[in-house]
């Protein structure tokens, strides 16, 4: 069967179009933060090839991470910080489910493109794992993932984003896989997440994300 599929064009495609896909997820969620960032006139918004920020050098965060809220809140206020940096996911959201509709109306698409993004996304919310883990073993863990940096501003408990993020990685990976016809599921997601994670995630990450994007 392994060889078969290494002599298969389509295998090779999806390869492709999985190391395509990988990009597009991330920007997409990256998206999300810089639109919020400029829809609430942020200083200077920047997307970066794995990032978005803005032009407050990292003082919010410092000063709220110090407990100096009054003087976080003096560069921003913290209610627009959490809805700029929730945005992303929020896109994620949105992308995950348009890939899953897609995906049962019409089939991985051009390229598996369609499969590709919708296999990147929602590793975003893997976040949760480890940081449960932290949880459970009584570390706290109070900046990093974008939902837990919402959590921690907004006040918002933080195992309820944990288990939310959980369950989200969980149920898009069962729709994407449940998307795909029984017997067909191993030959189409295999070679597209070989295509985003060996070959996609290396690549952005190292070469063409930081030249296009720095």
């Amino acid at each position: 069967m392994a060889d078969r599929w290494w002599r298969d064009r389509g295998w090779w495609v999806a390869v492709a179009g999985g190391a395509i896909a990988f990009p597009i997820g991330v920007l997409l969620h990256e998206l999300g933060h810089f639109g919020g960032f400029a829809a609430f006139g942020f200083p200077d918004p920047v997307l970066h090839f794995a990032s978005a920020g803005w032009g407050d050098d990292g003082q919010f965060d410092s000063l709220w991470r110090a407990g100096d809220v009054e003087a976080a809140a003096a560069i921003a206020p913290p209610w627009q910080v959490a809805a700029s940096i929730a945005a992303g996911p929020v896109v994620s959201y949105l992308t995950i489910i348009a890939c899953i509709l897609a995906l049962r109306r019409s089939g991985p698409g051009p390229l598996s493109l369609v499969l590709g993004v919708g296999l990147v996304t929602p590793f975003h919310w893997t976040w949760s794992i480890p940081v449960l883990a932290l949880r459970l073993r009584g570390a706290r863990v109070e900046w990093g993932p974008d939902e837990v940096i919402v959590a921690a501003i907004m006040g918002i408990p933080q195992f309820l984003v944990i288990l939310i993020a959980l369950a989200s990685a969980v149920l898009s990976y069962w729709l994407v896989v449940t998307s795909i016809p029984r017997g067909q599921r191993v030959r189409m997601i295999v070679p597209t997440l070989v295509g985003a994670a060996v070959v996609g995630g290396p690549v952005w990450v190292m070469w063409v994300g930081p030249m296009l994007l720095p």
